[in-house]
C-alpha cells in the first residue's frame, strides 16, 4: 500500500485496498488490520471496515470472528472456474466493444499496449526501475487494458459483473511468474485484439480475447501446481 500517513478520500479506501491485493502488496492469508490500514491511508477505521466488507462480498477477503479480515487464497479448481467465467465475460465484452468503441477509447488501448511493450523492453534491459517495480507497472497497465475493453462495451451491468466475479489476485500476479516468452505472447494477443476492434470484427475480438484468457489460465494452473504461489 502507499506510503505511511498518505491521505485518501473515504471513497478511495476501497480502491486502494483492492489495488494492494491485486498487485500482491497483500498476500493470500495475510491479515488486514483495520487500525494499520487506517493509519496508512489517513482515514478513520469506519471507511476501512466498510471497504473490507465490500471486498468480502467481491470474494477477495474473508472476515472471521476471531481473526478479522484475511486476504483470500484460491485452489487450482477455483482458479480454473474463475478463468472460465472471465473468458466468457471478457470475450463477450470484447465482442460488444467492436461495435461500440469510440476513437479515443481505441487510441487509449493502443497507448496501453505500447506502454506494456516498452515496459517489457525495460525489464529485459534492466532499465527504468527495479524488476519488481517494472513488473508492477506492467501488471497495472494490463489491468487498465482489460478494463478499458470492458468499459468500451458500454454495458455497466457487464462491467460490474466482471469486477465482482473475476478479479482475483492470481490473475494479475501471474505477471510476476511470466518469463519473457509468456509476456511476449500476452502482448501479441493484445495487438490481435486491437486489430479486431479496429476492424469492427466482434466475433474475432471475442475469440481472441477468450484464447488470451485461456492461455493465462493454463499458465497460472501450471504455476500453482509447481508451487510458485508459495515462492512469490
Amino acid at each position: 500500500m502507499g506510503a505511511q500517513g498518505q491521505r485518501v478520500g473515504n471513497s478511495g479506501v476501497l480502491e486502494e485496498i483492492r489495488r494492494g491485493i491485486m498487485l500482491g502488496e497483500h498476500r493470500p492469508g495475510e491479515r488486514l488490520v483495520e487500525e494499520q490500514i487506517a493509519a496508512e491511508l489517513g482515514v478513520s477505521r469506519t471507511p476501512v471496515r466498510q471497504a473490507l466488507a465490500m471486498l468480502e462480498a467481491e470474494g477477495l477477503v474473508e472476515i472471521a470472528q476471531n481473526r478479522g479480515a484475511v486476504v483470500c487464497s484460491f485452489s487450482a479448481e477455483e482458479v480454473w472456474e474463475i478463468y472460465d467465467l472471465r473468458a466468457v465475460l471478457e470475450g463477450h465484452a470484447a465482442r460488444r466493444a467492436a461495435d461500440r468503441i469510440g476513437a479515443s477509447e481505441w487510441r487509449r488501448l493502443g497507448e496501453l499496449a505500447g506502454e506494456m511493450e516498452r515496459l517489457e523492453l525495460e525489464i529485459q534491459r534492466e532499465r527504468g526501475g527495479t524488476p519488481e517495480e517494472n513488473i508492477r507497472r506492467l501488471v497495472a497497465r494490463n489491468q487498465d487494458f482489460h478494463g478499458a475493453i470492458v468499459a468500451a462495451s458500454h454495458n455497466r451491468r457487464l462491467e460490474k459483473l466482471i469486477q465482482r466475479t473475476v478479479q482475483v489476485p492470481l490473475v494479475f500476479r501471474a505477471f510476476f511468474w511470466y518469463t519473457p516468452r509468456e509476456r511476449a505472447i500476452s502482448n501479441h494477443y493484445h495487438r490481435r485484439i486491437l486489430e479486431a476492434l479496429e476492424a469492427g470484427d466482434g466475433e474475432r475480438a471475442g475469440i481472441v480475447m477468450r484464447e488470451h484468457v485461456y492461455e493465462g489460465r493454463d499458465f497460472v494452473i501450471r504455476s500453482l501446481r509447481e508451487g510458485r504461489e508459495e515462492k512469490y
